[in-house]
């Protein structure tokens, strides 16, 4: 058996393996989709219903006093159009706060504001965790927690 013979046979035999290792990776991403009915998982998603409720909009884009935003998953609040939540306020930060989702609980997140988020009229400083009908206060925007 000549080298070119033997050289040839062994990339033949491993470029089998490597297309029955594509196949097989491929058949688990398709059968994961078929039982899952195509439904992907969201990560952070929150077990129980909590809400946002407008007390005061401000200066709010599509905000309307008394409405009701689901929170099921992280929120940011923010003067920036990529912003969950975006206030035009000029009280508030490009990148102001986050509310976060963890372990069916809710906490808020500051992120170093020039003027504060305030929840029951007390400065948050850093990350603080939220309970039913605490009002969040940014710029001139008035929100209360819903569970």
């Amino acid at each position: 058996m000549s080298f070119s013979k033997m050289i040839g046979g062994i990339f033949g035999i491993v470029f089998i393996v490597i297309l029955y290792v594509i196949i097989y990776y491929a058949l688990k991403i398709m059968y994961k989709d078929v039982k899952n009915g195509g439904k992907r998982r969201r990560p952070s998603a929150v077990k129980g219903s909590y809400g946002l409720e407008i007390i005061k909009s401000g200066n709010g884009k599509g905000l309307k006093d008394g409405s009701i935003i689901p929170i099921r998953y992280d929120l940011t609040i923010g003067r920036k159009e990529n912003n969950s939540i975006v206030l035009a306020d000029p009280h508030v930060s490009g990148s102001h706060a986050k509310i976060i989702v963890r372990n069916n609980g809710l906490f808020i997140e500051d992120f170093d504001s020039t003027n504060g988020t305030y929840v029951n009229r007390a400065k948050v400083n850093g990350k603080m965790k939220l309970s039913n009908r605490d009002e969040i206060k940014i710029g001139t925007a008035v929100f209360k927690i819903l569970s």
